[in-house]
């Protein structure tokens, strides 16, 4: 995840994403990319404290060009009687739908996405996986999902199985599932 989202820097080969190698940008141009083409979702929130759930995703959505207003990601997320709240004032899962409503609201290409439902009941964790794979479909943007339960791979449409930092395998699924097909 860090290397696709221009954190890390590759000690070899190449990164392609959308036609780029990000492995040749230097820092200036890592900074535009992640900043532009990359919404992060981090699994632990990463949110600014002393910013409100709103505030938090218009400070992200303020390094890109067009932005998804504030209150329509955070209502895309179930949160729109909450915007005006702290993170301190919010519960796990609520902290874990801001961060993911900050991604999105950057409208980027890519979207990486590490454990986005881990913090999440079973009902909002399906909403949740529901809007990405929408925003996948209906916006063609690349989302990668990592997480730790295998049930929901069958609504990717590539998936890649890693073990001790090295890939296991990876495989085409030629017909993905909606999300509401799949239980865990």
């Amino acid at each position: 995840m860090n290397l696709l989202g221009g954190m890390d820097t590759a000690t070899s080969g190449e990164i392609m994403v959308n036609g780029r190698n990000i492995t040749t940008m230097n820092e200036r141009e890592l900074t535009e990319y992640r900043g532009k083409a990359v919404g992060f979702v981090f699994q632990f929130y990463n949110l600014i404290p002393n910013l409100t759930a709103e505030e938090n995703v218009d400070f992200a959505a303020e390094f890109t060009d067009k932005p998804h207003s504030a209150k329509e990601v955070l209502s895309m997320v179930g949160l729109d009687d909450r915007l005006s709240h702290f993170p301190s004032q919010l519960s796990g899962g609520e902290q874990q739908r801001v961060a993911i409503a900050r991604a999105i609201a950057k409208n980027p290409q890519l979207l990486l996405c590490d454990e986005p439902t881990g913090a999440l009941d079973y009902e909002t964790g399906k909403s949740i996986l529901k809007l990405l794979q929408k925003i996948n479909r209906e916006q063609n943007k690349m989302i990668v999902l990592i997480t730790h339960n295998s049930l929901i791979a069958p609504v990717a449409d590539r998936v890649i199985k890693m073990k001790s930092g090295r890939v296991e395998y990876m495989i085409r699924n030629e017909e993905p599932q909606s999300v509401e097909g799949i239980e865990w």
